[in-house]
């Protein structure tokens, strides 16, 4: 795979370096047109081109990802390169191993398992889907007939239906405020004539398949520009949609707060067109009906969402003249079965995860400290004092025994032993002890096997502890920028690159 993916790079970046071909003409002029191209660029912006060429050895997901924010920086004034970078950006994005964002259901103040982690990886916008929709949005401030060829191919992913255990749901709201983008800048006055920006709408509208869509949806309705009688027909068409979504409580539970209030303002929206929201309002109250009476999971069928849902409903929706829309009562949402609760899947227990806590808030705040957010963390002077330093010792040689349990999974090890090292590069003094603990971090970052198994994942442990490296001061981020330079890790070293040519400002 990563043979292939390879000369696909090596394919496109000999498209990204070349300018347009003149017709017929000989073999040699082109290629020495191409060359002509990529020494005035590599004279003009050698970092940017270094760091487009050090993208050859990643990953596809982190190469798009980095061709982006090249044709993105400010500091590129070349347009036709802009574009074929985004071109390149968006082939190496189909390559991407995940297809959609996913989030996390709910979360704490310290991630201690693998859902919220996953979520963490998710938020670097490096799947498929949200990789092309960063592509398509960035070439529409250039070139708006490429932008909207590049959004209709983008390839739609199969959203699934999730079940009680899983912690994760899809997300896919930037592709719709995507497409909210595109039908109101993405057409000439013609193809508007023609009607092609309705039925691109059409076809979003008619798709739709899982309750993580019905909030965008209402969202790019309300927020188009469609004459009353457009309106109206896509109203009823996201009604149908409705109606045909299987039950899915816990995608359903996560996402009917902001539904509601997008289906709101479509209601409003159509008001204001004079336009009527009987049908969308009266599909809605199906909808509600149907995953609030349906099969629910054991932490959220309880009294509190339902009774939200119907206060929402009946004070902002309901008609005693309209039985389609009748105020929702107790007995209509009243769960058929109540299944399992969510796997959090933790990658510590909660005895560890409280040692660990309390050693480390006694290093951060000292011994007998108060609560965390009205405690003043210690100064380097104050962490010089003999007791302290023993027990910063004590704390790294704790982590430096961390080893894999038996048949633990390489995932589980990876987490509890980088979060304990991010934790004390914190709380490390500055100088010694803390480029210590930085090499000591891009040594394990370096020779996890982990990478090999989730990129996505691994190189989001890699930007946490950059932040935490970034908020300890310039010393500590220009410190492990270097380390992570001198890693020889290509993925490693192209992060290092990346971060202080095109920060990533995300």
């Amino acid at each position: 795979m990563r043979s292939v993916r390879n000369a696909l790079f090596a394919f496109l970046m000999a498209g990204l370096l070349s300018g347009p071909a003149r017709a017929q003409a000989p073999v040699g002029s082109q290629q020495d047109a191409r060359d002509e191209v990529l020494r005035k660029r590599r004279l003009q912006y050698p970092e940017l081109a270094r760091v487009a060429d050090l993208a050859q050895s990643a990953p596809s997901e982190l190469a798009a990802d980095v061709l982006l924010r090249v044709a993105a920086s400010e500091r590129n004034q070349d347009r036709a390169w802009k574009i074929e970078l985004l071109e390149d950006a968006f082939q190496m994005a189909s390559l991407a191993r995940q297809p959609n964002r996913q989030k996390v259901i709910g979360s704490r103040i310290v991630d201690r398992n693998r859902a919220e982690v996953l979520s963490l990886a998710f938020d670097q916008r490096l799947d498929r889907l949200s990789l092309q929709s960063r592509v398509v949005r960035q070439m529409l401030k250039l070139d708006k007939a490429k932008a909207l060829d590049m959004f209709q191919r983008i390839a739609w992913p199969n959203l699934h239906s999730r079940q009680c255990r899983d912690a994760l749901i899809d997300d896919v709201k930037e592709y719709y405020e995507l497409a909210t983008e595109i039908v109101s800048s993405g057409f000439t006055a013609e193809q508007r004539h023609r009607g092609d920006d309705i039925d691109l709408l059409s076809d979003q509208i008619s798709r739709i398949s899982s309750p993580v869509e019905i909030g965008p949806a209402a969202k790019l309705l309300a927020d188009s520009s469609l004459t009353r009688d457009e309106l109206g027909l896509f109203s009823g068409r996201l009604a149908a949609s409705m109606d045909r979504i299987e039950s899915d409580d816990r995608s359903f539970s996560a996402t009917v707060g902001t539904a509601d209030e997008d289906l709101d303002a479509l209601a409003g929206a159509l008001v204001i067109r004079q336009a009527s929201n009987g049908g969308v309002i009266a599909a809605y109250r199906r909808y509600l009906i149907r995953n609030l009476a349906g099969k629910r999971c054991a932490d959220t069928a309880d009294d509190r969402l339902a009774s939200s849902v119907m206060g929402w409903f009946n004070q902002s929706f309901a008609s005693e003249m309209d039985s389609t829309r009748a105020p929702l009562v107790p007995d209509e949402v009243k769960p058929a079965k109540v299944e399992g609760k969510v796997d959090w899947d933790p990658f510590i227990d909660d005895a560890e995860f409280q040692r660990a806590w309390d050693e480390y808030l006694d290093l951060l705040l000292g011994k007998g400290h108060g609560p965390l957010f009205r405690s003043k963390p210690l100064s380097d002077e104050q962490k010089n004092a003999i007791e302290w330093r023993t027990q910063f010792d004590h704390f790294l040689n704790e982590i430096d025994d961390l080893r894999p349990a038996a048949g633990e999974p390489e995932y589980r090890y990876f987490y509890r032993k980088v979060t304990a090292l991010t934790a004390a590069v914190t709380v490390a003094r500055s100088g010694p002890d803390r480029e210590r603990v930085l090499r000591q971090i891009v040594a394990f970052l370096r020779s996890s096997s982990f990478q090999q198994e989730s990129v996505l994942e691994w190189y989001a442990q890699v930007q946490k502890t950059a932040r935490a490296a970034r908020n300890l001061g310039p010393e500590a981020n220009e410190r492990f920028l270097g380390e992570l330079e001198r890693s020889g890790n290509p993925m490693l070293n192209l992060y290092a690159v990346a971060a202080r040519t095109v920060p990533n400002k995300d």
